[in-house]
């Protein structure tokens, strides 16, 4: 009885099908009428259909719903449920389209079309399997009558629809229809089953009448080989019996017309004479069965070199079994009463002729004239029956395959028979006795007519044969007494063997530098056949770095692959894998990202590998500005340079726009420094923006300030250079620097002493110079303007010069703070007048180290 859910999936899909699927409504209505009893239950059925419709089924995660969904389907074509594996088949297409699975999917939908009998959905479905995927070996794993739909397909040919899919219910469809539905379902019962009985008839003749028609086409085929290979071996026979009957009858004429003339007196010559030819014959006759031996093992490997050579033999063997059954004959002839006679006769009977010689006495005593001898001989034909399993049975590639055959000698004599294959190389063919199937031959012994040899064909089927394969190659059976009576039989085989494919997913199509990216993995064997020991590797780019890898089981090979061994996966079976990785931050924008898996079967020797969906790097816009110094010591007008460092620091090649602030100074511009030496050339423009910058790439860029030449000492200015991104301009940086302003500032005191003065009488003043800037001044002059009624006496430093009553004192530098004192000693001249105003005069002057006199 169905399974609720399969029954209410059965009947949304019946409720829900187009007018121009009628006879597919009808199939699954049928189908449903042999499981229910009454009206009633068919309502509470459909009800619980209508139910379902709201049923969620478990969730799981995105991205490996696609293959859980095909292994889903796969398990159940395996188990023949093909209508669930419709269903499982056609969601995978419906819902993801572009899943990696997409191959396969198509693949077993068409078959279980074909298994339900749907010839329609069979063909399109492989139809459109093929034209996707050309080059697919599964296509060497359908019945051939699949691929004679789909070739039946594509001409336009319109096919039987046969059962329809289980597919899942439309809801809104359900909720509309539902009671409009229940009743025409009710309604369609007793006709659908009429109508499937009806089809379920003709679809058997056609099948019977196929069937029918082939097993006539075969038996009339080896009927026909069998009547040729009779009438060629029936004009041989016919051309042997002529000249073996010419010969007979001259030795008969020559054996009468001696044995006339022969006396009593010289029996015992001819007698004597008669064992001399026995011993020829017989070293004749042993010679021919010598060449009738099976070859040795080293002339079986120069068989295939020296086949002149074999048949040279072969005429010889013949040439020399001829010759010595003529001497037998001729003995019995010639010497009919003689020992050598009846010697000659057991010979011939072994050789496969039956002797009838008249007594010698009759032959002597009855005249030529009434006497006419018919001389008969059976001459040897060769037949040949070969026999060998012919329907097709799944093996395991890679494993030693025994498969049992007889051969019957059907011909009238002794003979033995060559064996050949026609298999390729690569499977290893051989041919051995069944009792000791170890050892290869490559010919059957000698056999008796009727005798039976039963031996095996070892083959192995290659490890690279995909699951399912369809092999065929002809095995041949060879008379060696005549190589015109053979016999051949095809060996048909099925490949049974894991099929591995991996569904390799990233999480992120469209990551940024520095995320992490999650590959999700789903392996899955949709073979027959377990695979044992399975290396899984992943091959990712260089942009990414595997993250906390080995909690998940595996090991990092080389840079840039991640390997798990020893992996075992059963028939219908998936694994799944999650594994980490990080985009690395230097990774350019558009930069395709894909992983490849690789699964190695290591008993097979065989690999497969398959490439995961591709995720490109988001474009991210980012700068860096650097600046050489924060604080710059300045002198008062000074043109001064501050250089920048910009890097790009996002994905994306771009252009950065320039904008400045300026304080504590007069102007400033802006250029872009080519050769990093902080001195604008002449190939340097002024710049408002830089660029375009390839990622990570750095650019030099330089600010010219002119300060103001009145910036007083330890006054402070800034400059300001921003950029930001042309594409984004919230992308933005700054980079800055402070103005410190510095310069001498000299300052002079005199100490002296006020009032009056008689001539000659010695006085003296102090000139004490302090530097309170915080910048060097250079160049430092004094300089006092004496008036003629003073006289100098002496003055401490003494390094002054005296010019035109001006005495200069000089220094040629004065750090900041330092202090210098000059004492000067002096006295009023005689004769100089009371009352007399005079006055010492002293002016400093200095520079900075830009040379601004101050």
């Amino acid at each position: 009885m169905l399974s609720r859910v399969n029954f209410a999936s059965a009947a949304a899909a019946t409720l829900r099908a187009p007018s121009n699927h009628v006879a597919g409504q009808k199939r699954s209505i049928k189908v449903i009428s042999f499981r229910l009893y009454g009206n009633a239950l068919i309502r509470l059925m459909v009800a619980l259909a209508l139910i379902s419709c709201f049923v969620v089924p478990p969730a799981f995660c995105q991205e490996n719903e696609d293959s859980q969904m095909f292994i889903g389907g796969f398990n159940a074509y395996q188990q023949k449920d093909y209508s669930l594996a419709i269903e499982k088949m056609s969601g995978v297409l419906q819902k993801y389209p572009d899943t990696p699975l997409r191959d396969m999917a198509l693949f077993w939908l068409s078959r279980s079309f074909f298994k339900v009998g749907n010839q329609q959905d069979a063909a399109r479905y492989f139809s459109q399997f093929s034209k996707e995927y050309p080059d697919n070996p599964l296509k060497g794993t359908v019945e051939e009558e699949l691929l004679s739909l789909a070739v039946r397909y594509d001409r336009g040919e319109k096919l039987s629809a046969g059962s329809t899919s289980a597919r899942q219910p439309d809801i809104q469809v359900a909720r509309k229809d539902e009671k409009e539905a229940t009743a025409k379902a009710e309604e369609a019962v007793s006709a659908a089953a009429a109508e499937s009985a009806r089809l379920a008839a003709v679809r058997n003749n056609e099948q019977h009448r196929a069937a029918l028609k082939a097993e006539q086409e075969r038996i009339e085929k080896e009927r026909t080989a069998s009547q040729k290979l009779a009438a060629e071996k029936a004009a041989q026979g016919r051309l042997a019996a002529i000249k073996s009957d010419d010969e007979r009858r001259l030795s008969a004429e020559k054996a009468e017309k001696e044995l006339r003339t022969l006396s009593k007196a010289e029996e015992a010559k001819w007698a004597l004479k008669a064992e001399n030819e026995l011993r020829i014959a017989e070293k004749t006759a042993v010679d021919a069965e010598k060449k009738r031996q099976p070859v040795t093992r080293a002339e079986e490997q120069r068989l295939p070199r020296q086949r002149v050579a074999e048949e040279k033999i072969r005429s010889e063997k013949a040439a020399l079994r001829e010759k010595a059954i003529a001497q037998y004959k001729l003995i019995i002839d010639k010497y009919p009463s003689t020992a050598a006679a009846a010697t000659a006769a057991a010979r011939l009977r072994e050789f496969g002729f039956t002797v009838a010689r008249p007594p010698k006495s009759a032959v002597v005593e009855t005249s030529q004239e009434n006497t006419q001898v018919l001389y008969l001989e059976v001459t040897q034909f060769a037949g040949v029956e070969f026999n060998l399993q012919a329907r097709p049975v799944a093996y395991k590639v890679a494993q030693r395959i025994s498969l049992p055959f007889e051969v019957i000698n059907r011909g009238n004599g002794n003979d033995s028979f060559t064996l050949e294959s026609g298999f390729p190389a690569t499977f290893n063919t051989s041919f051995a006795t069944a009792s000791a199937s170890e050892v290869a031959i490559n010919q059957t012994p000698v056999l008796a007519p009727g005798e039976t040899f039963k031996g095996v064909v070892n083959l192995v089927i290659p490890a690279g044969s995909i699951d399912g394969l369809r092999i065929t190659h002809p095995v041949k059976a060879i008379s060696r007494f005549m190589a015109e009576a053979s016999q051949s039989r095809e060996v048909s085989l099925i490949a049974s063997a894991p099929l591995l494919r991996a569904v390799l997913k990233t999480d992120k199509t469209k990551p940024l530098p520095g995320e992490k990216i999650v590959y999700r993995v789903a392996i899955l064997n949709v073979g027959s056949t377990a695979a044992q020991d399975v290396t899984f590797r992943i091959n990712f780019p260089s942009q990414l770095e595997p993250v906390d890898y080995e909690a998940a089981g595996f090991r990092q090979e080389m840079k840039s692959a991640l390997v798990f061994n020893f992996l075992q996966i059963n028939s219908g079976e998936s694994r799944e894998f999650s594994v980490t990785f990080q985009l690395k931050e230097d990774s350019p924008a558009g930069q395709e990202i894909s992983a490849r898996a690789e699964l190695f079967n290591n008993p097979l020797k065989t690999k497969v590998a398959f490439v995961s969906n591709s995720a490109y790097v988001q474009p991210q816009r980012g700068i860096q500005v650097r600046s050489a110094s924060g604080r710059i010591m300045v002198i008062p007008g000074q043109t001064i340079t501050v250089p920048f460092v910009v890097t790009n620091t996002g994905n994306v090649r771009e252009k950065f726009r320039i904008s400045s602030s300026l304080k504590g100074a007069q102007d400033a511009v802006i250029f872009h420094d080519i050769n990093r030496d902080g001195i604008r050339q002449a190939n340097e423009p002024l710049i408002s923006e830089i660029g375009p910058l390839a990622p990570k790439e750095e650019a030099s860029v330089v600010m010219e300030i002119k300060t103001s030449r009145t910036a007083g000492d330890g006054s402070e200015g800034s400059v300001q250079l921003s950029f930001s991104s042309e594409g984004e301009a919230g992308r933005s940086a700054s980079g800055s620097a402070q103005l410190i302003y510095s310069r001498p500032i000299l300052q002079m005191t005199m100490t002296r002493r006020d009032g009056s003065q008689k001539p000659g009488e010695v006085a003296s003043f102090d000139l004490t110079i302090t530097n309170k800037g915080s910048n060097l001044a250079r160049v430092v002059e004094l300089q006092s303007t004496w008036p003629e009624q003073l006289e100098l006496v002496a003055a401490d430093p003494a390094n002054s010069a005296i010019s035109s009553g001006n005495i200069i004192w000089s220094f040629k530098e004065m750090g900041a703070g330092e202090r210098r004192i000059i004492k000067v000693f002096f006295r009023v001249k005689p004769g100089t007048g009371v009352g007399t105003s005079i006055q010492v005069r002293n002016v400093m002057t200095y520079e900075d180290q830009l040379g601004n006199r101050y």
